[in-house]
């Protein structure tokens, strides 16, 4: 429906104030709690330093000479979705992971939720365009070179993104 407004479900999320949580949180935490929130921070960090590594060495005036543009648009788009994930959506499993609890409030969960969906679909629709990229490119190379440019791959991959953000507020 057009003009519809994305409004948050009506969810009492107060997790975090129930009564066994009286004291600090602190005493709450576990050995296994501290390995968990250690690990999804190191996973935070790993996505972001690769994912940043992948988008400047792809993007560099040295290497881009060896990478056609259609591929590396394709890589870079979905470096930068990866890292998206990499600051919206893991370094905020950290705390819930140590006090089993949601801490940051139902707008941020309604808006989490909406990111994990668009940003891990919009990451499949990329790898499925880059299949159909190298099958156009080793089957029929004639094609591929004459309708293939810069201009149209960005036009592609910025439809795509609007077409994902679109589904995903809209009620279907």
């Amino acid at each position: 429906m057009a003009g519809t407004l994305l409004v948050p479900p009506n969810v009492k999320n107060v997790s975090c104030s129930h009564p066994r949580y009286t004291g600090s949180l602190i005493y709450y935490i576990g050995p296994f709690d501290a390995i968990q929130a250690l690990l999804i921070l190191m996973l935070t960090i790993g996505i972001i330093g690769a994912n940043l590594l992948v988008i400047f060495v792809i993007n560099h005036r040295r290497y881009s000479p060896y990478i056609h543009p259609q591929p590396r648009y394709l890589l870079t788009s979905l470096s930068l979705n990866d890292l998206a994930i990499g600051l919206l959506i893991t370094p905020f499993g950290v705390l819930p992971a140590l006090f089993h609890c949601w801490p940051y409030g139902e707008i941020y969960c309604q808006i989490q939720a909406l990111l994990r969906g668009a940003l891990s679909q919009q990451s499949a629709v990329i790898l499925v365009c880059m299949a159909v990229d190298r099958y156009m490119c080793a089957m029929h190379p004639d094609k591929y070179h004459q309708h293939s440019s810069k201009k149209i791959m960005r036009r592609f991959i910025f439809r795509l993104t609007i077409k994902m953000i679109d589904y995903r507020t809209s009620d279907h």
